[in-house]
């Protein structure tokens, strides 16, 4: 097989330095002299490899295989950038396996959906979790800072009265030595 592969590049170089050496053998032959033998000879170097590489991939191969010299359709079908891409052609002993294959792929597909589905059920789940446990977190911290605001504000009152209860005895104090202050003797 990369016998086969190394002799399709092969080619393919070959042929874009013939197409190249066509192309511009007129504008060369004169300007670039000594060069452009050298590079005609490096083409024809390349022929000659190419072509033993071909006889000797033909050469051995089993004697079955050398008989059925036929390509197959896709290697006629070219695509892309450079024909770099070649179309495919099932052969009949691959339909089997692809069926299998077509039917795994199905169930992978239906096992993909139901896992999505579960998904979303734990998604939605741990949602409600986390609203809940937020929600009883708040209600805590709530109840904690409501008791917190009765203490102080019962501390508060409990200052103020004391303060109230002060005051009004410092207030009797002065009535009482204002009134003795001013009483007949």
């Amino acid at each position: 097989m990369m016998a086969l592969v190394r002799d399709r590049r092969a080619h393919y170089v070959m042929s874009i330095v013939i197409r190249w050496v066509h192309c511009f053998s007129s504008s060369l032959r004169g300007t670039f002299g000594t060069r452009w033998e050298a590079m005609k000879a490096k083409a024809t170097e390349l022929r000659v490899c190419c072509a033993r590489r071909k006889r000797e991939a033909r050469e051995s191969k089993p004697r079955q295989m050398r008989g059925s010299t036929r390509l197959n359709i896709s290697d006629d079908l070219k695509i892309g950038f450079f024909s770099t891409d070649h179309a495919t052609q099932t052969d009949s002993s691959e339909i089997l396996s692809v069926k299998e294959l077509s039917s795994s792929t199905q169930k992978l597909a239906q096992m993909m959906k139901s896992l999505q589905v579960d998904f979303g059920f734990l998604k939605q789940l741990l949602q409600l979790k986390f609203e809940d446990r937020l929600k009883e977190e708040s209600l805590s911290l709530f109840t904690i800072l409501h008791d917190r605001i009765l203490e102080i504000e019962k501390h508060y009152q409990q200052n103020e009265d004391k303060m109230r209860k002060s005051f009004n005895q410092q207030l009797a104090d002065a009535i009482a030595v204002i009134k003795g202050m001013y009483q007949p003797l």
